[in-house]
């Protein structure tokens, strides 16, 4: 029996990924007042951040509902495939319930469903790994068992050159959001282990993001060989700064890059840059 890989669109995940490795995506909703979209379908990270620089009112997310991940599961079980469902953090979003909804709707199906605690690329990379694993004839088993080790191992850091999205989603406290105003401020966060946005630290100047990120990264890995992810919100010098600078550091075996798309933009606003890593398992 095929196994068949079903993310949410907050992996943030390239097209050519998607199609490589056959990935069923299933979209979040991004609310603009009245008007609803589906991230990743109507709105790319272009679009979608074109759209907020010029609106009054504050976009909002929701998740699919449990009848949207019914519709994927049983067309995907009707072909003959386990499935393996991969989401944005529990902690996060109610992407992951709702997941979980739709599966205790079909008894016995053989669909095995797992909490990244991750989002954005971080999301992705975990997803990447589990397509790969896949791809390569791996069990359903032996596949939870390797990617909940990176799920585990996993750490994200990522700067913002403000906190009013974060604050104003519900996302972080008003108390934290000060932070981000002082002068020159640069706050980084991380996920912490119950996928949770912690702050991690701060540097004055936007100079200090890149190599602040990549120090926190090799604090934690050391040498050990790892793959890397890095994505970011409309600063794609930075993207490149960043990259090279991880090069240099880091002992890489795998580098993804990409852009933050519409619902993670949402909760961080534009001018985020962010990496991923973790410890090379398979």
């Amino acid at each position: 029996m095929a196994i068949k890989l079903v993310v949410d669109s907050t992996a943030d995940l390239s097209q050519d990924i998607i199609e490589k490795y056959d990935i069923t995506v299933v979209p979040l909703n991004v609310h603009f007042g009245d008007e609803v979209f589906k991230d990743g379908v109507d709105l790319n990270t272009e679009s979608f951040f074109a759209k907020l620089q010029n609106s009054e009112v504050m976009p909002r997310t929701s998740q699919p509902s449990p009848g949207d991940f019914y519709k994927v599961y049983t067309s995907l079980l009707a072909e003959g495939h386990s499935i393996i469902s991969i989401h944005i953090s529990s902690k996060l979003s109610g992407t992951y319930q709702s997941a979980v909804i739709a599966k205790n709707m079909l008894e016995d199906a053989d669909i095995t469903i797992i909490d990244s605690k991750s989002a954005s690329l971080g999301l992705g990379l975990i997803a990447y790994q589990g397509a790969k694993l896949i791809k390569e004839g791996k069990g359903v088993k032996e596949i939870q068992e390797i990617l909940n080790k990176i799920i585990e191992d996993q750490l994200i850091c990522f700067g913002v050159d403000t906190l009013e999205f974060l604050q104003k989603n519900g996302r972080i406290g008003k108390a934290s959001a000060l932070i981000g105003t002082l002068l020159n401020v640069k706050p980084i966060l991380t996920l912490n282990s119950e996928g949770i946005v912690a702050p991690l630290g701060k540097v004055r100047g936007k100079n200090k993001v890149i190599p602040y990120l990549v120090e926190k990264i090799k604090e934690k890995f050391n040498d050990d060989l790892v793959n890397v992810a890095i994505a970011h919100a409309l600063t794609p010098e930075q993207k490149d700064e960043l990259l090279a600078y991880a090069i240099q550091e880091l002992n890489i075996s795998e580098i993804l890059e990409g852009n933050i798309g519409s619902v993670i933009g949402t909760n961080t606003g534009p001018g985020v840059i962010a990496i991923v890593a973790h410890k090379k398992i398979v």
